[in-house]
């Protein structure tokens, strides 16, 4: 599938499933090197956060703590070309999504190369495995 293919999921209805179970929704243009060489607009669901860390110094008598950029730990990463990207707590993946919707609390999707439907259940991307 090239850039100009049509998305394959609904991305007001999925960003409408995201804030009603407290998951993060962003959108950006970048490249993704296992998906492509060429920038493209991707759609992101980030159900949980890796740890922030920060790096203290002292500049005279001043303290300074600076945050590093927050990291998505797991999600689900579709760009507009239909390519995936899923990553949880123990593994990733990359597909190609034919068709993605939601049903309840997971996301449901078929694949090329993936037989049937697979649910991908919300809570098990979002509670660390305990």
């Amino acid at each position: 599938m090239g850039a100009d293919a049509p998305k394959r999921f609904d991305e007001a209805h999925l960003r409408e499933w995201c804030s009603a179970r407290s998951i993060d929704f962003e959108t950006d243009k970048r490249v993704d090197h296992e998906r492509s060489d060429r920038p493209r607009r991707q759609y992101r669901c980030v159900f949980a956060w890796a740890d922030t860390e920060s790096e203290s110094f002292e500049v005279g008598d001043d303290e300074w703590e600076i945050a590093t950029q927050e990291t998505p730990r797991t999600f689900l990463e579709i760009d507009e070309a239909g390519e995936a990207r899923l990553k949880s707590w123990t593994d990733e993946y990359v597909f190609d999504v034919e068709a993605l919707w939601t049903d309840g609390d997971a996301v449901v999707f078929r694949a090329a190369g993936i037989d049937g439907a697979k649910r991908l259940e919300a809570r098990r991307l979002t509670d660390r495995p305990g």
